[in-house]
């Protein structure tokens, strides 16, 4: 179980590091899970997880002051959890979102108190032209939090194993079957959130496009996903030709 708990905190460390790494998306609930999978033994399990929480949390990002709950810790707890005592994916997000938001409250905890004080400290380097200093309080705001957060990850993990196999062996079975209903009715929060920032008139009809294909001609998602693609260039090829013979004949009436 040490052993397992160190895996679990390096897949955490690895995952507060997107910021780190130029934002990959390596923080991502469809990646989190297969690495904790991997690591615990289970990459099937992982992916199907990883995937599930994914749709809880396809249009969760940051914006502004407002951050989304913590899908670093929610992800990797989560999986882990679920491939541990052998549940249902479902299982998966009813231990994942509470975690989340208490990991998220922890992350603005550390950003209150310690940030500050790195950032003070920066200031001061940069008045004194010090850039290696300013450079340092930049990595060590980066990885102590990245560590603190991973830490309280993996000890999360190590401690509470049994208690959660406890638990859930203890639920009853329409709370899981509850769970199970939560499955099919939160992805579509998630879709909700991302349609809602990318939603505009001149878009909404391809998202009826695509509602209608795999709704009434029963056509997959790789289906509908190819026909977009499909669109997506017959618009892209026509709006270029469009454009070039507009800027051809601006030329002809300038040469006339």
């Amino acid at each position: 179980m040490l052993v397992q708990a160190m895996l679990i905190f390096v897949v955490a460390f690895l995952g507060y590091l997107n910021s780190f790494f130029a934002s990959i998306m390596i923080s991502r609930p469809i990646i989190m899970g297969p690495l904790v999978g991997l690591v615990l033994g289970d990459l099937t399990t992982g992916i199907k997880v990883g995937a599930a929480l994914e749709l809880v949390w396809l249009g969760a990002m940051a914006i502004g002051a407002s951050n989304p709950p913590d899908m670093v810790s929610g992800s990797v707890i989560g999986t882990s959890y679920v491939i541990v005592t052998h549940s249902s994916v479902a299982t998966a997000v009813a231990l994942a979102v509470p975690i989340s938001m208490l990991m998220q409250m922890v992350w603005n905890l550390l950003m209150m108190l310690l940030i500050p004080l790195l950032a003070e400290k920066a200031d001061k380097y940069a008045t004194d032209e010090n850039y290696y200093g300013v450079g340092l309080m930049h990595y060590i705001a980066v990885f102590s939090q990245a560590g603190i957060l991973a830490f309280l990850t993996g000890l999360g993990f190590y401690l509470g194993s049994a208690v959660i196999k406890t638990f859930v062996n203890g639920i009853p079975a329409f709370v899981n079957n509850g769970f199970n209903y939560a499955m099919g009715i939160i992805p579509a929060i998630g879709f909700a959130l991302l349609v809602r920032m990318i939603m505009t008139k001149k878009t909404a009809v391809f998202l009826l496009f695509g509602f209608l294909l795999a709704a009434y001609l029963k056509i997959s998602i790789l289906g509908v996903t190819a026909f977009g693609c499909v669109v997506a260039i017959i618009l892209l090829v026509n709006t270029n030709s469009n454009g070039s013979h507009e800027v051809e004949s601006e030329e002809d009436a300038n040469e006339f």
